[in-house]
């Protein structure tokens, strides 16, 4: 047996011998065919780059109709948008100035309210005093009454008329100073000496 070392074996295995001029018919044989197959390759592509281009041509028009739609679309979306912004931006604005207004009318309804309220104690407060006066004006009527009514029996009638004074400044504001007995005006009272001549 022969030693099986790995360069003693050959691999692949080699062919049978096979006659020269079968060989050289079998390239032939396998070239045309392969040959034609190249072409048939090679015309297959031209043909398919020839329609795809031609149809790749009007989906390309297709495409930039659709694109050009698209941003139409879009530039319209834009100022649509801008405009709402615009608008929403100018009603933030109103609303803010409504809001500062309203606040500005609670401040004066608060103030007016306060304003109110201390008007309203201070007019009680004067009802109050207007009566306490009113009331001591009575009482003081009634006493001032009670004695000139005691006292006009003791009194000297007076010479004269329906004019009386309280005193005599009175009678110098009226220019009737100096009064003599029998004179519109003339009171005992007046007469301090009792020499008949009053606010001398």
């Amino acid at each position: 047996m022969t030693d099986p070392s790995p360069s003693a074996t050959v691999w692949p295995p080699p062919l049978p011998p096979v006659k020269a001029k079968m060989r050289r018919r079998d390239r032939q044989h396998r070239r045309v065919p392969l040959v034609a197959l190249v072409w048939a390759c090679v015309g297959a592509l031209l043909v398919g780059t020839a329609m795809g281009g031609a149809s790749g041509a009007s989906d390309t028009t297709e495409l930039e109709e659709q694109l050009a739609a698209v941003q139409q679309q879009l530039s319209s979306a834009e100022d649509s948008l801008e405009e709402q912004t615009d608008a929403l931006a100018e009603v933030d604005a109103k609303r803010s100035a409504a809001e500062a207004s309203a606040a500005g009318l609670q401040q004066k309804v608060d103030t007016m309210t306060a304003e109110a309220a201390t008007s309203t104690t201070t007019l009680a407060s004067r009802d109050a005093r207007i009566a306490e006066l009113e009331s001591a004006a009575k009482s003081a009527a009634a006493t001032s009454a009670a004695a000139p009514a005691a006292a006009a029996p003791a009194a000297v009638p007076n010479g004269g008329g329906s004019v009386s004074y309280a005193n005599c400044g009175a009678v110098r504001a009226a220019g009737a100073a100096p009064i003599r007995t029998g004179d519109p005006g003339y009171s005992r009272k007046l007469d301090r000496d009792g020499d008949g001549v009053a606010c001398e």
